[in-house]
């Protein structure tokens, strides 16, 4: 049994990650680059083709969607801090931004969202398969620490599946449900126009952005998927995090979402009566389980102050959009679930015990109230009312 999101359709576009929380900048805001571009996408753009849609919706689906946020999607200015990461991010779309970038982005995002899904080729991580080996020693270390061999399997997203014409005519015919012939026009006009013309689309990393945990069953029976994309690993490199602990934070963080996914016992009647506080509930316990295995002598082995520096990047995803449905958790809260996951880790009077799953939620509950704070669930309440 599985942990149901309440009617996820699979339309979601696999949107980048834009959480800065500063509204006024100096220089031309993200969304102004995006703005500008794309009004003048219809009179640069040779192209006579129209925007799809997927014609394939799977409703009920069981997705935990780690980068939430659409090209022109700002979170709303609050407390919480920029980090580096926003920096990068908002260098990578607002330097790059073109018309045909504008006009097919999330078209692309979406294409490259829709194909993990569906691809049996043999894996690689990172654009020339430079950290497959890693992902492959950290994949059997969560399934050793968990006892979950061959539950999982871990798949990579690339920004070259969108710049080869049979993988963009398999997308086209399976998702969109396109004849052949026209999925290959469109290919064609992909790959030779837009991909060829565009300096925004296949240079970019926020192309293969994506970070998520699903579970598959029925019409595609896929089973239980984690997908890590290049740009995700690119940028946060470029942040300054150390390649290998961002790996192994984020398939951390994944993981715990497909153990919740094993454990709809845990929550069968919902995480919360509302979806923001749930989605968030969800979230902090999967940084909790995140902090509990990365640190721990027989997890990950890394220190506190080495996973802080990755967790402070990774929680820029961290909100303070308190109604909306894909709210994770400020990135103060997420921090603080997943230094409690440490302190668990650390306070095993047999060094190197390992709990189970089960221990190790009831731990969190326990701790739940702390990391929120109970003004903030006198404010969902409030909004739930």
């Amino acid at each position: 049994m599985k942990i149901k999101a309440n009617k996820i359709i699979l339309s979601l576009t696999a949107g980048l990650l834009l959480a800065s929380c500063q509204k006024e900048e100096t220089n031309v805001s993200i969304e102004e680059s995006f703005n500008v571009a794309k009004s003048s996408a219809t009179s640069k753009s040779n192209s006579s083709l129209e925007q799809l849609s997927p014609t394939i919706r799977l409703e009920g689906i069981e997705l935990f969607n780690d980068n939430p946020f659409t090209i022109s999607q700002v979170v709303t200015p609050s407390a919480c801090a920029p980090t580096l990461f926003n920096t990068v991010i908002d260098e990578s779309v607002s330097s790059n931004i073109d018309a045909l970038g504008a006009e097919w982005y999330e078209l692309y995002a979406e294409m490259n969202f829709y194909y993990t899904l569906t691809d049996t080729d043999e894996q690689y991580f990172g654009a020339n398969g430079e950290y497959t080996n890693l992902v492959s020693k950290i994949t059997r270390g969560l399934e050793g620490f968990w006892n979950m061999s061959n539950e999982v399997s871990v798949r990579g997203q690339h920004n070259s599946t969108l710049n080869d014409s049979s993988k963009v005519i398999d997308i086209l015919t399976f998702w969109y449900g396109l004849p052949e012939e026209e999925a290959a026009i469109y290919a064609d006009y992909f790959i030779n126009v837009v991909n060829a013309e565009s300096t925004f689309l296949i240079e970019s990393p926020l192309v293969s952005f994506d970070g998520f945990a699903i579970a598959l069953e029925g019409q595609l029976d896929q089973g239980d998927l984690i997908v890590i994309g290049d740009g995700l690993i690119a940028l946060a490199a470029e942040a300054g995090v150390d390649s290998k602990v961002v790996w192994s934070g984020i398939m951390a963080h994944e993981w715990g979402h497909q153990i919740q996914f094993n454990n709809s016992n845990w929550y069968p009647n919902g995480a919360a009566d509302n979806a923001p506080e749930a989605t968030r509930t969800t979230e902090l316990e999967a940084d909790f389980f995140t902090g509990y295995y990365l640190t721990h002598k027989r997890g990950g082995t890394y220190n506190w102050k080495k996973t802080e520096e990755f967790l402070s990047l990774f929680f820029n995803i961290g909100d303070c959009s308190f109604t909306s449905d894909g709210h994770h958790g400020t990135p103060a809260q997420r921090m603080e679930a997943a230094k409690q996951g440490y302190i668990l880790a650390q306070s095993a009077k047999k060094k190197g015990h390992i709990l189970d799953a089960e221990a190790v939620h009831i731990s969190f509950l326990e701790i739940l109230e702390t990391v929120v704070g109970p003004q903030e669930n006198t404010n969902f309440l409030a909004v739930a009312q």
